[in-house]
């Protein structure tokens, strides 16, 4: 098998999991410091929000 054809049998079982997104997002980061800071605050603000919206709820 050449390399090709292994990218392409790999990016099929991506595809075929639905992973693909992950991967290329994973891909980008490990590429642009700038995307890495922003996928990071974005996970902190949300998680945040989700907290808040707990302690508002009482729980």
């Amino acid at each position: 098998m050449n390399k090709q054809s292994k990218e392409n049998l790999a990016e099929a079982a991506l595809i075929g999991t639905g992973l693909l997104s992950k991967f290329a997002l994973l891909k980008s980061m490990t590429e642009s410091k700038t995307l890495t800071i922003m996928v990071i605050l974005g996970l902190l603000f949300f998680s945040g929000f989700i907290l808040f919206l707990v302690k508002m709820a009482g729980a």
